[in-house]
């Protein structure tokens, strides 16, 4: 099981709507089966498997593997919430010691039977997001271009409890997928703030020569049409208006993009995962 961890450093619900978005289209497009583990308090992920509800192509196959867990009717996506199991209790637990050594057990167990695991975590420096970073394979960060977005972007990757530091104390197999913009549209990134961040953020976005600006972005008009309709319609259906079409298409491309990045990620990089054990100290 390949784990990808979304994150950012302000609490803002792009990280959501990405695991939301993401997960759709993997199931649309791949045949994995998919845990989504949501730390973030309250839960923001229930939509996921109504949404999927309609995939006729699933097998029904589902694998009691976690109680808690909240099923699509295809049976190949399940959300399951932080403390579902009784686990992931962040009381008298300040250090989060418990807290982690339990997040790897939960995942030891959901290894055999799921093919992939989203995880949407509360923003740094909140210990619960570090004790995924330490645990996951791979984290992919949204961010909304804006002028503060360059301090947001130093947090996740140079700060304390940033990637890099993370892969030199925790977890040396993590591999950082990139930067990921959520734009409302062509105009706003043509602001000067936003060619800040192109400029100083270049060597961490995905670079794809298939869009405009040379890197993949997500349109958040897109976005948010295509949660806010069935399944059956959303980001796949034809718009009507030009600019609907064109950024229904740019995210598509987004997501087959992060598609074949996750599909790239070594498989259980986190060594000693699948013997991890509860801790009840």
């Amino acid at each position: 099981m390949k784990s990808l961890l979304i994150i950012s450093a302000n609490d803002n619900p792009d990280g959501t709507m990405l695991t939301c978005l993401l997960a759709r289209h993997l199931i649309r497009v791949t045949h994995w089966r998919l845990l989504i583990l949501e730390l973030a308090v309250p839960p923001r992920c229930a939509q996921v498997p109504a949404s999927t509800q309609h995939d006729q192509s699933a097998s029904r196959n589902r694998v009691p593997v976690l109680a808690g867990c909240a099923w699509s009717a295809s049976g190949r996506v399940c959300v399951l919430t932080a403390g579902a199991e009784g686990l992931l209790s962040i009381h008298d637990d300040p250090g989060r010691t418990r807290y982690c050594a339990n997040l790897r057990h939960l995942l030891s167990r959901a290894v055999p039977c799921f093919d992939d695991c989203l995880i949407d975590t509360p923003a740094l420096p909140d210990l619960r997001a570090v004790c995924a970073e330490a645990l996951a394979d791979a984290v992919l960060s949204p961010i909304l271009p804006s002028p503060q977005c360059i301090e947001c972007a130093c947090e996740v990757i140079h700060g304390t409890y940033g990637i890099r530091n993370v892969r030199t104390c925790l977890n040396p197999a993590l591999r950082f997928l990139g930067r990921l913009p959520v734009v409302d549209g062509p105009v706003s990134m043509e602001k000067a703030w936003a060619k800040v961040m192109e400029t100083t953020l270049r060597e961490w976005l995905i670079v794809d020569r298939a869009f405009c600006h040379a890197y993949a972005y997500l349109p958040l008009l897109a976005c948010a049409r295509c949660l806010g309709e069935p399944a059956t319609r959303g980001a796949w259906a034809i718009a009507q208006d030009a600019r609907a079409f064109d950024d229904s298409r740019t995210m598509v491309a987004c997501l087959d993009v992060l598609t074949r990045r996750i599909g790239s990620v070594r498989n259980g990089a986190v060594p000693g995962l699948c013997e991890a054990g509860v801790c009840n100290a």
